[in-house]
């Protein structure tokens, strides 16, 4: 009787290249496999979730622990093949930017309104715009103070925008609106 032997090749695994994604998102694996591997799984080193840990092209969303820490290393590694083979990369999770300008509001035309706005997260300065022709004093306080013009008046409201500046990384700016109603103010004719 003669002995067949069989000779599988090594089992190989790519996580692809590190990669950043806006913290809130989800991020879609390219992993690769090759040799006598057949099949794979994905693990984290931190506790988002996969949607399906055995496809190549997995979908992980980040846990709120892992926005925290900033990082997170995601591994592949072959499953049937003798040895296994593992790859890992590292996805780092820039800190969205957050922005709220404040509740809307009714004033007397004739004065000045201080904002109320913040910002978080990525942000770290911040500016208003108005859809109207009033000025601000210094648009890039938070608590800025806007004086309608005759024009915004006239209208009876105006949108105020705060938008926060383009934070580092892949994160997009981020705007919030409020409505600042201008009643007319008062007269008296005693006539």
């Amino acid at each position: 009787d003669a002995m067949i032997l069989t000779i599988n090749p090594a089992a190989t695994a790519s996580a692809a290249a590190d990669a950043t994604i806006c913290s809130g998102s989800n991020y879609t694996l390219a992993g690769t496999i090759g040799g006598g591997a057949t099949s794979s799984l994905w693990t984290s080193s931190g506790t988002g979730a996969f949607d399906d840990a055995a496809l190549l092209i997995a979908a992980y969303t980040p846990s709120a622990a892992d926005i925290t820490a900033g990082t997170v290393t995601l591994t592949i590694t072959t499953t049937g093949a003798c040895p296994s083979a593992n790859d890992a990369m590292t996805l780092t999770l820039d800190k969205a930017a957050a922005a709220n300008a404040g509740s809307n509001d009714v004033m007397c035309s004739g004065s000045s309104y201080t904002l109320s706005g913040t910002i978080s997260g990525g942000a770290s300065t911040s500016g208003w715009t108005t859809s109207g022709t009033g000025i601000f004093d210094d648009a890039t306080l938070l608590t800025a103070t806007y004086t309608p013009s005759a024009a915004d008046t006239t209208t009876g409201s105006v949108t105020l925008i705060l938008t926060t500046d383009d934070p580092a990384g892949v994160c997009p700016a981020l705007s919030d609106a409020m409505t600042l109603t201008l009643d007319p103010a008062a007269t008296a004719d005693a006539g």
